[in-house]
Parts: structure tokens; sequence; C-alpha cells
């Protein structure tokens, strides 16, 4: 299979490969033994380096893939024939993107990880598909879908938590293959609907999923800021003080907000972090979690403002043993899925 076939198979979106006129302008040691060609996928162009004339080394891969970046102010996927377990292996843990035609696409910038057992078409028996942790961006489609709960088209999915179409179908694919969704074909785009019956609800479906979930929480902070109205405009209340606007649980004595993690960066000059351990924690401080996906993509509005969403917020108290907590949590799922515990 070649590699265009296999990846609009995959992905079941446009995509073209071209020939790429700029091997000439690259150093011998670039470009000898390889050939180059152009992918465009959703609108996302990216390079694609076929062959090697030396032997596999990760560290020159790595290094051959920051040069030609450099020089075609392109991103870089590498193309093999066959890859042993081992390199494959060395790809990932170095984020170097790679397609094996009919096998394997690892492409992060855009979140994709597929396996030939991850394909267009739905699988018999969910059980034999190999599956890690969601990655952000699927966990993101998969709460926005539990939310919703109504059949969605990928692009207006896409728009509301601005995400490409590719984004939005690598992980709808993958919701597909575990039969949490099932996905129909609606003029140019696709519709998605949860697999709901009178036999599964969606606390059912998110059950199923629990294990595949995770914190979305990056890090964390102690911190004070001059700009009181941040907090009113910026930050989403979260955690156990987001937990304690949903329930009877008590407001923690220290309030916790979240944000997407790179918003840290933005506003570093205007909160002063603080360690507990070394220094006392003044009355107007409080908790910042930086998320790996924006939490105002998914917060709810309840009687005052809005607020991390529940599922999110569980995860990020999932490994704190309290039994009020554990409650609280219980009961904020229940009255947004209407159903038995987790």
């Amino acid at each position: 299979m070649d590699a265009e076939h296999y990846i609009r198979e995959t992905l079941g979106l446009p995509c073209q490969i071209t020939s790429w006129d700029g091997t000439a302008s690259l150093p011998l040691f670039l470009a000898n033994g390889r050939t180059f060609s152009k992918l465009t996928i959703d609108n996302t162009s990216m390079l694609i380096a076929s062959g090697e004339a030396h032997p596999f080394s990760i560290t020159r891969v790595t290094a051959d893939a920051s040069r030609l970046e450099q020089r075609t102010d392109l991103p870089i996927v590498f193309q093999f024939p066959r890859l042993s377990a081992y390199q494959r292996k060395a790809l990932i843990q170095n984020h170097v993107p790679f397609i094996v035609p009919g096998t394997q696409l690892y492409i992060p910038s855009l979140g994709m990880v597929f396996t030939q057992r991850i394909s267009s078409r739905p699988l018999e028996n969910a059980q034999d598909i190999e599956v890690r942790p969601f990655s952000p961006a699927t966990q993101l489609v998969w709460l926005y879908l539990l939310y919703s709960n109504e059949s969605k088209v990928q692009s207006d999915i896409a728009r509301a938590l601005q995400f490409t179409e590719a984004q939005v179908s690598v992980a709808v694919t993958l919701l597909e293959q575990l039969a949490f969704v099932h996905r129909t074909k609606q003029g140019r785009s696709n519709s998605v609907e949860l697999l709901t019956s009178r036999q599964t609800s969606r606390l059912d479906l998110l059950k199923s999923s629990w294990h595949l979930l995770k914190s979305p929480i990056f890090s964390k902070y102690t911190v004070t800021n001059r700009n009181r109205q941040m907090i009113a405009d910026e930050l989403i209340p979260a955690g156990e003080f987001a937990l304690s606007r949903r329930t009877q649980l008590a407001t923690p004595k220290l309030r916790i907000y979240a944000v997407e993690r790179h918003w840290l960066k933005q506003h570093n000059k205007e909160l002063c972090i603080i360690d507990p351990a070394l220094e006392k924690v003044p009355d107007n401080a409080y908790i910042l979690e930086l998320w790996r996906y924006d939490p105002r993509l998914l917060a709810q509005y309840t009687q005052e403002d809005y607020l991390a969403d529940p599922i999110s917020t569980a995860l990020t108290l999932g490994e704190i043993a309290d039994e009020r907590l554990e409650d609280a949590i219980q009961e904020s799922i229940r009255n947004t899925f209407s159903g038995a515990t987790i």
C-alpha cells in the first residue's frame, strides 16, 4: 500500500502527495540516498523523506529532522518500508514523525498515532485494539461528545474545540474503533454520535473509558497576583474548589483555578509563585493548575459562574484518598449523567 492511499484510508480525509523540487538545494549529507515529496493533509503541508543511505541511528535521524526542517521550513515525516520494535519506540520517544505505509502512522503535530489494527473500518471486537491512555486532544473530543449527548458534525467539533478537522478525525477514528461512537457521512463531513442504547447509557460509556482518561494537570503552583480582575475574567474554578461549588463539600482553604498550560508564559510577570515549604502562604494566594487542554472549552455554567467540567475535575482529584472527596465526586457525576456510581 502506498503512503497516500494509506493516509487517506486511515484518516478518511483528503490528502495528496506531490513531487518536491527542492532536493538540489540540500547538502549532500542530507539528500544522499533519500527522495523527497510533499504531503498535504487538510491544508497542512509536510515533507516526506524516504530512503536511508546509512544504517538506522536515532541520533542521526533526529539531527537530520532538525536540519531538514530548518532548511525547508516544512515539518519532516520520515517514510520507512519497515521498522523494528526498537526503532519504532526510539522514534516515538524522540517525537520524530514517521510513516510505514500499511502499518503505522505517527505525526504528533496532528495528533496521529495509528497502528494497522486501527483502520477506517470498525472492528468486530474493540478488545483487539492496542490502546494507550487518550492523548489530550482525544480526551477533549471524547468529553465534548459525552457532554453534548447529541449528534455532532466533525467540522463543528473542530470549530468548537479549536482543532483542525484532521485532529478531530484522528480522535473520532479511535473512539469508533473502541465502540464508543458511530460515524456517518453527512455532506463533505462526518456526523458523530454516541453509541448509547437502552442498555448502554452515557455513564456506561464513561465507565468503559475511565481507564483511558488522564488528569489534565500538567503542573500546578501556589501563586498570588496583583490583578484581581484576572481571576474573574480568565481563570476557571477547578479541583476541590469547583467541587465545593457543585456539592455540599466545604470550600477549601486555598481556592483552585485552572488555565491552559501556555497561559502562564503570557502572565508570569503578573504572578508571584510561592513555595509553601519555604514561606508563609498569604491569605490572597490560590492554587493555579496548568492543564494540557484549555478548561474553558468544557467549562459549565452554574448559578453564579463557569466551573471546570466535572469529569476533568474528578480526574484531577483521582489520586487523593479522601472519602468526603470521593462522595462529592460521585454526586457531581450523578448530577451530570443521572445514573449509578462510576
